[in-house]
């Protein structure tokens, strides 16, 4: 199911915005398959505002999570940030 408009948070609900893929990748190496896709940055979601308890908890790291959706299938995930602004500088505006 394609995406062609910002989808709306599944944590919270707000409107998602449109960002570039970071110009690094995790894990495999092999990059993100896709030209852009859209992040939450709100940041009283739930899956954000939580998410610096639970990583510095369980894994005693100072990062957290913001909703992230691929437009080429719909697929909700969760993307690792490891300030308040990161990915902000990766925003698109429309």
């Amino acid at each position: 199911m394609k995406i062609t408009e910002a989808p709306d948070c599944p944590h919270c609900g707000t409107k998602m915005k449109k960002c570039e893929p970071p110009p690094f990748n995790y894990g495999d190496g092999l990059g993100w398959c896709t030209p852009y896709f859209y992040i939450c940055f709100n940041d009283d979601c739930k899956l954000y505002a939580n998410g610096w308890n639970n990583l510095k908890t369980n894994f005693n790291k100072t990062a957290s999570y913001r909703c992230m959706c691929y437009p080429d299938n719909g697929v909700f995930e969760a993307m690792c940030v490891f300030t308040p602004d990161g990915m902000k500088g990766q925003i698109i505006e429309e």
